[in-house]
């Protein structure tokens, strides 16, 4: 009993300690610090969108359709009205590099005036500190003592972000009041302060509930160390009860080989371990001819394919034909590869490439579903693994429409079905439904009109059955190849786009954009090349459409409170969480929103931002950092999706954070914060455009 007494005592008075040493120590430095950061990328972000309108009518005076100092007069009067903050004080000026004051909406006063003497209380010469920074590093962070807002009488600490814009020799900045951060940390140190009392005040008492629970503890422990190992052994006895033959291999280790495998070859589990892997699969031709085996070019991060056709040499030296599934996995930072072998049936062989019905494509992308949640468990990067779920729902796509045409006869003209959302942003997840569209050119004799329009919307309707059967379920919206709405020529899509972005509604948008993230599944560019070339055609002679994808992603309020606190959803049995889905769809509809602002052709999201970054149209910090948060996120996802996979349950988009390590709920909460700060600079330029 002392023993246990010593063993719960001890550890809670320890924990006291250190609670209020990590507290004040640690916590409240780290806080005060994580709020600073906030702040200084909040007005970072907001001079960028500031120093933009500048940017804007200088363009303006290059094409001529302004003067100089037309363009200037307009510059300042929209920098004067600029204002933000809760109460809408905080504002925007702009001095040249005099310094002389060209525009201060709180102190018109120094308008015109030469600033190069003008100090602070503390002696410090502001305006000519902010030119050094601007001459030397082009933009940078100032600290200095100033009024109030628009209180002459008070005078405080402020913070400001200044920037050079060049082709005027103007110096373009904003800031904050430290105060408001001192404010925020010393109400949660008085909040902190009570808990630790009352945490005191309940010690006594907690110590004697862990004195008379602390065998129930040790009880619980076993329960859960006898639940983790049955957990285990669930999971050895998914991959060995697999119907899929299954080998692998990592840092170079012996083979390891499922059930299934070893039946398949005929080797025992110690024979199979000493294999090598040049010997068991026998090189296709094209591997001969390149002197290198398609593992390895996985392996080692080389285009191959990642699918095909091999054979396995057997114990008693026969050879397996199979179509081989080869992916690269990392586990704790060592490379190594997963083969799934799917051995070839006669006369018929269940695969993508090969199926001969619904229910043989059905098969194989089952079989898909699995692999993919057996790579992301053994450590596979989530993108690539979306990639190639990406690639098997192309190929779905493909081998539906070509089971469609052989039941319905040939198609009466060329067409493509343009894949949409997810799958035309090539971002597939393991929880995908259908989003595709049949377009078709116009036809020749406008009387051919409904007989071909008949003939696509029954194409479409069966393509839409074979890909649930498939499963890819059924779109709830209805934004599949069967619908009318979704079944168009050319020019019928053409004028559908026009009247979506001429509408300017936001329920239209809402209901709509998930068509502008098209791309064609058969090949038949041409088609939609056309229509991508219209479209951003259309947003560009109509920014208040861009205006509207604004403040749709304005609208969603990221699950973060206020003091840093995860805001979840209560689900069943009161187990919160919030929507990964739906978190992505904010970075997403951002990449969408950029590309179709500047003219960007490309879909998927990493492509828009490497596309929009190079151009120079976003910061290239800006585009890293939500292209990061865009991979934290899709690892996220796939992974909540893939162990539900393989125990067998319903994938969904629901996180706990309580079930992430504290590497991972920081970062999660980073990305939130930047997802904030990304609004803030939306909010900022749209609300002045």
């Amino acid at each position: 009993m002392k023993r246990l007494a010593l063993r719960t005592v001890l550890p809670a008075l320890l924990a006291v300690g250190l609670f209020s040493g990590v507290v004040f120590f640690s916590f409240l430095p780290s806080l005060e610090r994580a709020v600073m950061d906030q702040k200084r990328l909040m007005i970072r972000e907001l001079t960028e969108s500031a120093w933009n309108i500048l940017a804007r009518f200088a363009a303006e005076e290059d094409a001529g359709r302004l003067s100089r100092d037309d363009a200037q007069a307009a510059a300042v009067a929209q920098i004067r009205s600029l204002h933000y903050g809760q109460e809408g004080k905080d504002y925007f000026w702009i001095n040249d590099m005099h310094p002389l004051m060209i525009v201060h909406p709180y102190r018109p006063d120094l308008e015109g005036q030469d600033l190069s003497d003008f100090a602070d209380p503390r002696g410090k010469l502001i305006f000519v500190e902010m030119v050094d920074v601007v001459r030397k590093e082009g933009a940078g962070y100032v600290s200095y003592m100033w009024q109030w807002k628009d209180d002459p009488r008070r005078i405080v600490p402020k913070l400001s972000y200044v920037k050079g814009f060049a082709p005027w020799g103007w110096v373009i900045g904003t800031g904050v009041y430290t105060e408001d951060v001192d404010a925020e940390v010393a109400a949660v140190t008085s909040r902190l302060q009570a808990a630790a009392l009352l945490i005191l005040a309940a010690v006594s008492l907690l110590l004697f509930i862990l004195l008379r629970t602390s065998f129930q503890a040790e009880r619980g422990r076993l329960l859960t160390a006898a639940a983790l190992l049955a957990s285990e052994e669930k999971y050895r006895s998914l991959v060995e009860s697999a119907g899929e033959s299954i080998f692998m291999s990592v840092g170079g280790e012996e083979l390891f080989a499922n059930a299934s495998m070893l039946k398949l070859v005929g080797y025992d589990r110690a024979e199979f371990a000493g294999l090598d892997p040049d010997v068991l699969v026998r090189p296709t031709s094209a591997e001969i001819e390149s002197g290198r085996r398609h593992w390895q070019a996985v392996m080692s991060g080389d285009r191959a394919p990642t699918r095909y056709e091999a054979e396995l040499v057997a114990r008693d030296g026969g050879l397996v034909r199979v179509m081989l599934s080869v992916s690269r996995v990392v586990v704790q930072g060592r490379i190594g590869f997963m083969a799934v072998a799917t051995r070839l049936a006669k006369p018929r062989e269940l695969d993508l490439l090969t199926a001969e019905s619904s229910d043989d494509l059905a098969a194989a992308n089952r079989r898909m579903a699995t692999m993919a949640a057996l790579m992301m468990s053994h450590g596979a990067d989530a993108l690539q693994v979306s990639r190639m779920l990406s690639a098997n729902a192309d190929a779905a796509v493909r081998k539906g429409v070509e089971l469609a045409v052989a039941e319905l006869g040939p198609a009466p003209c060329p067409f493509d079905i343009m894949l949409m959302g997810s799958l035309g942003r090539a971002e597939v997840s393991l929880l995908a439904d259908q989003d595709h569209a049949v377009i078709y050119p116009d036809p020749r004799d406008p009387a051919d009109e409904p007989a071909i329009r008949d003939y696509f919307l029954a194409l479409g309707a069966r393509l839409s059955g074979i890909l649930d059967d498939a499963g890819y379920p059924f779109c709830h919206g209805g934004i599949m190849s069967g619908e009318p709405r979704c079944c168009r020529s050319l020019t019928g899509w053409r004028t559908t786009f026009s009247r979506w972005i001429g509408a300017l509604e936001a329920e239209d948008l809402l209901q709509t954009k998930i068509f502008f993230d098209f791309r064609g599944a058969l090949g038949e560019s041409a088609l939609t090349d056309d229509l991508r070339s219209h479209l951003l055609g259309e947003t560009a002679r109509q920014p208040r459409f861009i205006h509207l994808l604004a403040r749709s992603i304005l609208a969603y309020e990221p699950p973060l409170k206020t003091f840093g606190g995860f805001a979840l959803d209560k689900g069943e049995a009161d187990r919160a969480t919030f929507d990964v889905k739906g978190v992505l769809a904010q970075v997403v509809d951002f990449a969408r929103l950029r590309a179709l602002q500047h003219g960007v052709a490309g879909t998927g999201t990493l492509e828009r931002l490497d596309a929009l970054a190079r151009d120079g149209r976003l910061r290239p910090e800006t585009a890293a950092e939500v292209a990061a948060d865009f991979r934290f996120l899709m690892e996220l996802r796939l992974g909540r999706q893939a162990r539900l996979v393989l125990d067998r349950l319903e994938p969904d988009n629901r996180i706990d954070p309580q079930t992430l390590d504290e590497a991972a709920r920081k970062r999660l909460k980073a990305v939130f914060t930047h997802l904030k700060a990304v609004q803030t600079s939306l909010d900022h330029e749209f609300k002045g455009a």
